[in-house]
């Protein structure tokens, strides 16, 4: 039962994202969008341009989402004060009023984004959890589906030149 939900979360979200998403890319070749935080606020990935960037997408009901979250938590207050930092961003139907609960339930202590069908498209997103990390130039240096631990996430960032 439990495969047959996830399947069918799968194929809805396959479904969902193909709709049309600019992708928005600086001159340098730097990946950008703008997106809104769960406040309603517009902000922009340039903004966090010099750090890197590990950039957790994920979904409320996605049970090995919910499971790094402490790792992502840690991680966060560890590496803020390096040039890292982590960004979470919630994909789903709801709204960002309903998601904020469950955000603030979690005691999620990084910046967390509501992402819409374009964000989808422009990352790829096919499944949950994905992470992307991004360099202190904007540029991806990786893209990595399903669930993650802390030591996996360190690495990446590692990687990726921190």
């Amino acid at each position: 039962m439990k495969q047959m939900f996830f399947a069918t979360a799968i194929i809805f979200m396959t479904i969902s994202i193909s709709s049309c998403g600019k992708k928005e890319a600086g001159l340098d070749g730097a990946v950008d969008f703008s997106i809104t935080d769960l406040d309603g606020n517009s902000v922009k990935l340039s903004e966090y341009r010099g750090k890197t960037v590990l950039l957790n997408v994920w979904a409320t009901w996605c049970a090995p989402c919910i499971k790094e979250i402490p790792d992502l938590k840690e991680i966060h207050a560890e590496y803020k004060d390096r040039n890292v930092v982590v960004l979470g961003v919630l994909l789903e139907s709801q709204s960002p009023e309903a998601a904020k609960p469950i955000v603030d339930q979690l005691q999620i202590n990084y910046p967390t984004w509501y992402g819409d069908d374009a964000f989808a498209k422009q990352f790829q997103i096919q499944a949950f959890p994905t992470t992307v990390i991004i360099d202190k130039n904007g540029k991806i240096v990786s893209r990595n589906v399903g669930l993650q631990n802390k030591e996996r996430f360190l690495n990446l960032l590692k990687a990726a030149g921190i």
